[in-house]
């Protein structure tokens, strides 16, 4: 009889309770446990060794399973080489630099399965020991499409703005990648533009933040100061914080600066200053009102911008169709503030490199709004023309390629939609009649199928922004056979290679400086593992803006002493 507290293990009969309640005996199982032991270390970016750690060893065999035997950093190198071999239609790409030295390129596909759900898969984390090139990205892309045997079907490519990938789209255009005319082949990353445009904004307030960011990376930057700042901060009630400085390559981060410390202006000031005079600093580094008052604006105008960028780095809910309304959004804010005093000059220059990109609307953007039951063709009024014809010539591929199928009656919806405030575009709605009138006009008789639907009027669309577009063409799918093809293909493009760069905030953690030494081929097999197990759980729309708040979040200062809550 063992004595009270032990487990006699070589009687102990363990049991296993199935999904269906069916319970078994329960037999240990090294193969898979060397197996769980790989997706555990892809997915919490744990060392590859960890498996032959004593400490490790002490913890599974005391308080899991004492039949547990260390397995090695060369047995779990195989074991993840071989769960990567085993695992194995819009695509996003780019370039990252590793704190090892080593330039990477991530392909990313985006496609929707079966049940309408957008899919994203890292395809491909290779390594780039070459120029970045035209012929070089295009090569690289070409060998991750050729593994996975897709060249036919690639219907898109999203890049930033690097001339070298769009250099490189006119060499896939050679091989006839893609097929069926191209019409939405190369796609500019829109977060990548939206940055692009704040960035040149930015320049013309850059005294006013540099200012800023001065203090509170003078204030944070010496412990004995910064303990001075949180007697300053409690003399005035307010609860102590650290401040995080931003980075100059991403706007958003400057955006999160500023947000933070606003409600710190006077206390900042009065600190920072009065320290700058005793030490006779001299004044054009003094901070002032209007520093503030500009910031306080700038933050204010840079809401919009930022949450576009959020909106438009979606990966599980289509991003073209949301761009148009970003678009608009942005470009009205800037139409509101061009004769603002403070921020005249930033609106002149970012209206220009907005309207560099966009002063044509892509027309990725305006087919996905058409296909948008709330929206349709009568948003439009100058473009409408151009865009209708373009939709009937696309469409005509698909009849071609789909067949015209006649659907009864039955299934055309004809009440009138419910009018709601979704977005500018939907509150500026035209006069439906004209639009019909206008579309009746240039209609091809062979489009019918596209003609009732730009015609019928649907009384199930939600009166929300919660909206769910890609299962409401689920539901419609029989009613447009052919149409919905074409609503499949548009709709999974994605606007902007955040998955990518995502990708690489991933791997920025698993080539961290204590992993650096890790091949290459190593870095491809974790990053590659770690997508496709999230992408399992649905897990991957945790976007890089999110990490990019907790830098900026939960910085206040508990103290242990004062209220009784320590902070652990």
């Amino acid at each position: 009889m063992p004595a009270h507290g032990q487990v006699d293990t070589t009687t102990q009969t363990q049991l296993q309770r199935h999904p269906d309640e069916f319970i078994t005996s329960w037999q240990f199982d090294a193969m898979h446990v060397r197996e769980c032991l790989a997706r555990y270390i892809t997915q919490t970016d744990q060392p590859i060794g960890i498996g032959e750690s004593p400490f490790y060893k002490e913890l599974i065999t005391s308080a899991y399973n004492p039949q547990y035997e260390p397995v090695s950093r060369t047995t779990t190198r195989n074991d993840l080489i071989r769960l990567f071999e085993t695992e194995r239609d819009g695509l996003t790409s780019d370039i990252w630099n590793a704190c090892s030295k080593q330039d990477y390129l991530c392909v990313t596909g985006h496609y929707l399965d079966s049940d309408w759900r957008i899919t994203k898969r890292i395809l491909g984390f290779r390594p780039m020991d070459f120029a970045h090139t035209a012929e070089n990205i295009f090569n690289v892309i070409m060998e991750v499409l050729e593994t996975y045997e897709i060249t036919h079907r690639i219907l898109s490519i999203t890049f930033d703005n690097a001339s070298a990938n769009t250099n490189s789209i006119a060499l896939f255009v050679v091989r006839n990648i893609p097929q069926d005319g191209g019409y939405f082949f190369h796609q500019r990353c829109a977060c990548h533009i939206i940055n692009l445009v704040v960035q040149a904004g930015l320049k013309q307030v850059s005294d006013q933040i540099d200012r800023i960011r001065d203090a509170i990376s003078w204030i944070c930057s010496s412990n004995p100061r910064f303990s001075e700042f949180k007697r300053h901060c409690k003399l005035n009630g307010l609860k102590p914080r650290r401040f995080q400085t931003d980075m100059p390559v991403r706007w958003n981060s400057t955006y999160l600066m500023l947000q933070n410390c606003l409600e710190y202006d006077t206390t900042i000031t009065c600190f920072y200053n009065m320290k700058l005079t005793e030490t006779g600093q001299l004044s054009p580094k003094l901070l002032y009102t209007d520093d503030w008052y500009v910031a306080k604006i700038f933050v204010q105008f840079l809401k919009i911008f930022y949450n576009a960028t959020v909106t438009l780095s979606g990966v599980y809910y289509p991003t073209s169709s949301q761009a148009i309304h970003q678009i608009v959004e942005m470009s009205e804010l800037l139409n509101s503030y061009r004769e603002d005093e403070h921020l005249g000059a930033a609106v002149v220059v970012m209206e220009t490199k907005l309207k560099k990109y966009w002063a044509n609307i892509p027309l990725l953007y305006a087919l996905s709004a058409i296909i948008d039951p709330r929206v349709k063709l009568s948003d439009y009024s100058e473009q409408i023309t151009d865009i209708r014809t373009k939709l009937f010539e696309i469409f005509h591929i698909y009849e071609t390629r789909f067949g015209n199928i006649d659907i009864p009656q039955s299934t055309r919806p004809e009440t009138e939609p419910k009018q709601t405030s979704w977005s500018l575009l939907k509150r500026r709605k035209k006069d439906k009649s004209a639009s019909t009138s206008s579309g009746q006009r240039s209609s091809p008789s062979s489009c019918t199928e596209l003609i009732r639907y730009l015609e019928a009027q649907f009384d199930a669309v939600e009166d929300k922004e919660e909206f769910d577009l890609l299962l409401w063409w689920k539901t419609y799918t029989y009613g447009y056979p052919v149409l919905s093809h074409l609503v499949r293909d548009v709709l999974v493009i994605p606007v902007s290679t955040m998955s990518s760069e995502q990708a690489f905030s991933t791997s920025g953690r698993i080539i961290e400086p204590r992993r650096s030494c890790l091949s290459p081929e190593m870095v491809n097999v974790l990053t590659y593992l770690r997508d496709w197990e999230h992408a399992k759980k649905w897990l991957q729309n945790l976007t890089v803006d999110k990490e990019l708040n907790l830098n900026f979040d939960n910085l206040y200062i508990v103290d242990p002493l004062g209220s009784g809550q320590g902070q652990n």
